[in-house]
């Protein structure tokens, strides 16, 4: 993959959006591009979520050859998903750290605080790992972003069980979008 520029790269303030965490929205497009273009020799160990990934969206020769080296390796293993045993892992982690320095140091913006206060949403893996690097003065705001998306999300849940109690069924998508508050967007493994 050619190296990514800091201007290739959307600012993570610009990716902020009502329904979905920035940190997952950035680190999703990360993966995608590195796959994307992804070279056999980033790629030598990796998770089972990341050969998936490999599988279905890098470069067909590209994948050919790191699942063939991996074959003809009659030493190798599956890496367990963390950093020191998937490349993807790693690579994504390294991204996630960056990604959320970031969002850090875009919170440091009164305008941007009160938004995400008042209309944006960050998953429970991110917002944690965001309030543990915030300065202490910035960290009740995080929190309290976290428990309205939290509250709106069970608010949500609870009116879904009851249309399900009448019958009703629709809006089921209302299931992912609770799994990606608490867990982040999927295919996202980190």
């Amino acid at each position: 993959m050619k190296p990514e520029t800091e201007t290739e790269r959307l600012p993570i303030t610009t990716i902020v959006t009502r329904t979905s965490c920035p940190i997952c929205v950035a680190l999703r497009e990360f993966q995608n591009s590195w796959a994307k273009h992804l070279l056999p020799r980033e790629c030598r160990q990796f998770c089972n979520t990341h050969a998936w990934v490999v599988a279905n969206s890098a470069p067909a020769e590209s994948a050919a050859t790191i699942f063939l080296r991996a074959i003809r390796d009659h030493e190798w293993k599956p890496g367990r998903p963390s950093p020191e045993h998937c490349d993807f892992c790693k690579r994504m982690n390294e991204e996630k750290e960056a990604r959320l320095n970031e969002f850090v140091k875009g919170l440091q913006d009164e305008k941007l605080r009160k938004w995400l206060h008042d209309y944006g949403m960050v998953c429970s893996r991110h917002g944690r790992e965001v309030v543990a690097k915030l300065p202490e003065n910035l960290r009740d705001s995080m929190q309290e972003l976290m428990a309205r998306s939290s509250n709106e999300m069970a608010e949500t849940l609870r009116n879904f069980l009851q249309r399900g109690k009448k019958g009703n069924h629709s809006g089921g998508g209302i299931l992912g979008h609770a799994a990606e508050l608490l867990v982040a967007l999927r295919g996202i493994e980190i």
